[in-house]
C-alpha cells in the first residue's frame, strides 16, 4: 500500500512540490523514502499518484504523474455529536473518520456533561490532528473537517451550509424508525447528518428543533441501546453499508 500525503491545493501532472514541515520529516527521516518510489498526493481535486523527485534533511519534493483511483464514498454523511466528557471525542472522530464520515460537527447539547469553555481552540487543533491521522491511515482522499457550535440556529445555519437534505436523529423515542427504511424514504444526492446525543441524551426542545431540519426523521439502532461513542460508528458503518460503501 503506498504512503499518503495531503496537500492543498490544485493539482496538475509534471506539477513539483515540496514538503515540508512535519509531514516532510515524517517522509524524509521515519519512512525514509528515497527517490523514486512512489506515494498517492491527496488534493483538494483528489487523489493524484506521485514519485519522490528528491530528498532532503527534513523535506522531500513530489512529481505528480496522474490521478489516482478515488476512495472515497459515494454517499456523504455529517456526523453531529453531542459533546461527550473524557477521551470519548477522540475515539468518535478518529474511528469515524476511518469509517468514512465526511464531515464532523461537535454540538454543545444541553445535556452534554463536558464542558470545553476556554480551551475550545486547544480541543480543536488536537481533535483536527486526530481526524488527519486518521484519514491518512485509513487512506482517505479529503481530510473531513470539523466544527464546533453551541445553539441550534448555528447548528441548523451550518448544516444547510454542508448542503444536507436528510437529517437523520438517532433516538430512543418509540416513533422511531429503522435506519435503512429511513434511508430508503429520501433519494438524495446530497450529504446526509446523523445526529447522535451526549450521554444525557437529547433534550426535549433540541428534539423538536431537530425534527424541523431537512429531511428530518427519528431513527433507531434496533433495541440494543448504545452508548455515544458507539451510536455514530455503528450507525456510519451501518448507512454506508446500506449504500455499498462497506464492501456491501
Amino acid at each position: 500500500m503506498l504512503p499518503r500525503i495531503f496537500v492543498e491545493g490544485q493539482g496538475e501532472t509534471g506539477m513539483m512540490l515540496r514538503i515540508g514541515g512535519d509531514d516532510g520529516r515524517h517522509f524524509a527521516r521515519v519512512l525514509r523514502v528515497r527517490p523514486g518510489e512512489r506515494l498517492v498526493v491527496a488534493m483538494d481535486d483528489g487523489p493524484w499518484l506521485g514519485e519522490i523527485a528528491a530528498v532532503e534533511q527534513a523535506d522531500v519534493v513530489v512529481s505528480l504523474h496522474g490521478r489516482h483511483l478515488a476512495s472515497e464514498p459515494a454517499a456523504q454523511f455529517v456526523l453531529v455529536q453531542g459533546m461527550a466528557k473524557g477521551d470519548k471525542m477522540e475515539s468518535i472522530l478518529q474511528k469515524c473518520t476511518e469509517i468514512g464520515a465526511i464531515s464532523f460537527v461537535v454540538y454543545q447539547a444541553e445535556r452534554s456533561v463536558a464542558r470545553i469553555d476556554g480551551k475550545v481552540e486547544a480541543k480543536l487543533e488536537r481533535w483536527r490532528k486526530i481526524i488527519r491521522e486518521a484519514a491518512m491511515q485509513a487512506q482517505r482522499d479529503c481530510v473531513p473537517d470539523l466544527t464546533y457550535v453551541k445553539s441550534l440556529s448555528d447548528l441548523a445555519r451550518l448544516l444547510q451550509g454542508k448542503g444536507v437534505t436528510q437529517t437523520l436523529l438517532l433516538d430512543e423515542m418509540e416513533q422511531a424508525q429503522g435506519l435503512r427504511s429511513a434511508l430508503q424514504m429520501v433519494a438524495t444526492d446530497g450529504a446526509r447528518a446523523l445526529l447522535v446525543g451526549p450521554e444525557g441524551g437529547w433534550a426535549d426542545a433540541e428534539r423538536d428543533a431537530f425534527m424541523r431540519l431537512p429531511g428530518a426523521c427519528a431513527v433507531t439502532l434496533g433495541r440494543r441501546i448504545l452508548r455515544t461513542e458507539t451510536a455514530g460508528m455503528a450507525a456510519l458503518a451501518a448507512a454506508l453499508m446500506h449504500f455499498g460503501d462497506m464492501g456491501g
